[in-house]
């Protein structure tokens, strides 16, 4: 009976010791298992059906309760599921448990924000009851302060041409857009607005004013256009004299002219829906963005990194919690030569039809210049454009036909073979060209840094397409191209250019 009795006594004892054991013995869930529905729940931001959580002043929390204060807590970053990964098992001393949890909050761009925190857990009434407060989302955070997201934007890069000038670049802007409710005659303004855009040559559709006018709120900003600061002061007086117009003054990236191998470049602006639902959280209303050309394609590596920190925020200026500073956007080198380019653009604007003049250098497949006309064009015939001509005096594909131009760092049509012949954009003629006078095939070069090409095969003879220009000078090679027009339009447009480029 006497040893009976001490093995009694000793399991009483190691029960009252260890009341983690008495929750587990009646069948309720460990303290590990609480714990490991508990970061469930905080990540999907869903407390349905979890009971026996307590504010930190010890409150019952019900889910829906729970719910709230956990998105209220979060802040800006709700939106932002966290990864929570508990570092080991729990830590029990008595009636009390914690678990150190780490932390990696998604940021916009790719980039995290990680820390440690601790759950903490009670044992009451044979029940682990867990603890929800700020300090659990994050140990910086006291009662009543949520996270807030800032950001501070970081420069954007430039793109230069092949001698490091820079030939996109911040350019001072004004924003030009009318008021409705001071618009006493709309049909007015639009011939006046239409009147004033033209003594500019800048070319904005007005028709659609009075929709948008109409649609718009009495005293919105309804955009016209965008203007560089030197074509607005041309006609600031005469706009100035209309009612209801209305400017900003803005910066945005824009090439050297507003011809300047546009199409090629391509234009920057306030960002679209569409960009934005692309860009997974990395753009927001507002920001500037590459919409077309160059400035598009590489946008991502122009834009750079803005800056970002989380705060913990009440009725202050907030306390900092974690920063991550700007990373201003990097170059984008081209091999554009701007006498050679601003020489191509002024020869193709002699012409009104959709046209395009591409110049390469034959030594080493440099794109010195790519216009395209008429005026401001927005598509890159250069290179994008689908060109038929004859069978050429080589392997199509030995001249790059159909293959991938991966040192050319820009988007292109390589061309295909047809039934008549080869169809081509103007660039692939130019480098056709330039293949043959070196006597074998070479990538085109664009952006520097790429991916260099392994060199072609042997090829010889001279390429001759009816209706467009196609030849060799020096080290030049060239393509002149006009819609619906033969040598006589394009031979004089070759020959401008060349002379301005000897």
């Amino acid at each position: 009976m006497t040893r009976l009795r001490g093995i009694l006594l000793l399991l009483c004892a190691l029960a009252l010791l260890t009341p983690l054991a008495a929750a587990c013995d009646d069948g309720k869930p460990s303290v590990d298992e609480r714990f490991a529905a508990f970061l469930d729940a905080w990540r999907k931001a869903d407390f349905t059906g979890f009971q026996d959580l307590l504010t930190q002043q010890g409150r019952t929390l019900n889910p829906a309760a729970a719910k709230e204060l956990l998105a209220g807590t979060e802040g800006d970053l709700s939106a932002r599921r966290p990864a929570l990964t508990p570092h080991g098992k729990a830590v029990v001393q008595a009636a009390d448990a914690t678990l150190s949890v780490g932390v990696s909050w998604p940021l916009p761009d790719g980039r995290t924000w990680t820390y440690d925190t601790k759950v903490a857990a009670r044992l009451l009434g044979q029940r682990w009851q867990l603890y929800l407060g700020a300090s659990t989302v994050n140990p910086g955070l006291e009662d009543g302060e949520h996270l807030a997201l800032r950001s501070t934007p970081a420069k954007r890069g430039i793109v230069t041409a092949a001698d490091d000038s820079p030939i996109v670049s911040d350019t001072p802007v004004v924003y030009v857009g009318v008021e409705p409710q001071r618009v006493p005659d709309v049909a007015g303004l639009v011939r006046h607005l239409d009147a004033v855009f033209r003594s500019v040559q800048v070319e904005v559709d007005v028709q659609g004013l009075p929709a948008k006018l109409q649609a718009a709120k009495p005293d919105a900003f309804v955009d016209v256009v965008t203007l560089r600061r030197s074509d607005y002061a041309q006609i600031a007086r005469d706009l100035g004299a209309a009612e209801g117009v209305r400017t900003r003054d803005g910066v945005l990236p824009l090439p050297l002219t507003r011809t300047f191998a546009r199409a090629l470049l391509g234009t920057s602006g306030t960002v679209t829906r569409e960009l934005i639902d692309a860009g997974q959280g990395a753009l927001k209303p507002g920001d500037i963005a590459g919409l077309t050309g160059l400035q598009r394609r590489y946008d991502t590596r122009l834009r750079g990194l803005p800056g970002v920190q989380i705060v913990a925020l009440d009725k202050g200026p907030g306390r900092e919690l974690f920063t991550l500073p700007a990373q201003d956007g990097a170059t984008v080198a081209t091999t554009i030569d701007p006498r050679v380019q601003k020489a191509a653009d002024a020869a193709i604007a002699t012409t009104a039809k959709p046209s395009a003049l591409v110049a390469l250098r034959v030594g080493d497949g440099a794109v010195l210049a790519a216009a395209n006309g008429p005026g401001a064009a927005g598509y890159n015939l250069a290179f994008l454009g689908e060109v038929p001509g004859p069978a050429w005096p080589a392997d199509p594909a030995a001249l790059g036909v159909g293959a991938r131009w991966d040192a050319l760092g820009a988007d292109v049509f390589t061309g295909r073979t047809a039934q008549s012949g080869v169809v081509a954009a103007p660039v692939g003629y130019a480098a056709a060209a330039a293949a043959l006078s070196r006597g074998k095939w070479q990538d085109p070069v664009l952006v520097k840094g790429g991916k260099p090409a392994a060199p072609g095969p042997v090829v010889s003879g001279t390429l001759s397409v009816p209706g467009l220009s196609v030849g060799v000078r020096g080290d030049i090679a060239y393509c002149v191209y006009v819609t619906d027009a033969g040598h006589d339009v394009t031979d004089p447009i070759a020959e401008a250019f060349l002379a301005a480029i000897r």
